[in-house]
């Protein structure tokens, strides 16, 4: 299965690097971010990964403020085995009916989890991103990815038993 990823590049997602790094046959995409390259791209391979941060309407290329996968991929997207890593990825993916693995509302930063009343600290929001990426790196490619997932991901803390159950997969 050849598999792409679609990674804006961010500081504030570099967490989410572990998650291919050690798939030097993967190809990884953090800039070139052009329709045109991510369309042939993702005609070219089975499994799509895309993470970082976004909304209901997709993923967002917050460098050069727009939303890089939005409504217009789903067409090529639909064919594929999808991983979607971001912020209410749950919302596209559910809309647009496609498969693989994806996520809700992830606290991935301070500010997330002060806006959902959820207590933390700076060094709880860290571990969980460090914990977080680990236990995505090794559930992304398991037949049940969400079980591999939560039985790697036991922070327990309120930001580690918030994003526990924002992991899904259909």
């Amino acid at each position: 299965m050849k598999t792409l990823v679609i990674h804006p590049y961010d500081p504030s997602t570099e967490f989410l690097s572990v998650i291919y790094k050690d798939h030097p046959e993967w190809t990884v995409m953090t800039d070139d971010l052009s329709k045109k390259t991510i369309i042939e791209a993702i005609k070219n391979h089975d499994h799509i990964i895309m993470m970082g941060h976004g909304s209901p309407y997709g993923l967002f290329d917050l460098l050069n403020n727009r939303l890089l996968i939005d409504s217009t991929y789903v067409y090529l997207l639909r064919e594929k085995q999808c991983t979607c890593i971001w912020c209410d990825a749950d919302q596209f993916v559910q809309k647009y009916k496609l498969k693989g693995l994806y996520t809700g509302m992830i606290i991935s930063e301070l500010e997330e989890a002060i806006n959902y009343c959820i207590v933390a600290d700076p060094d709880d929001v860290s571990e969980s991103n460090t914990m977080f990426a680990h236990a995505m790196s090794e559930a992304i490619q398991c037949t049940d990815p969400v079980f591999k997932f939560k039985s790697l991901y036991t922070l327990d803390t309120p930001v580690g038993e918030f994003n526990k159950v924002r992991v899904f997969y259909e």
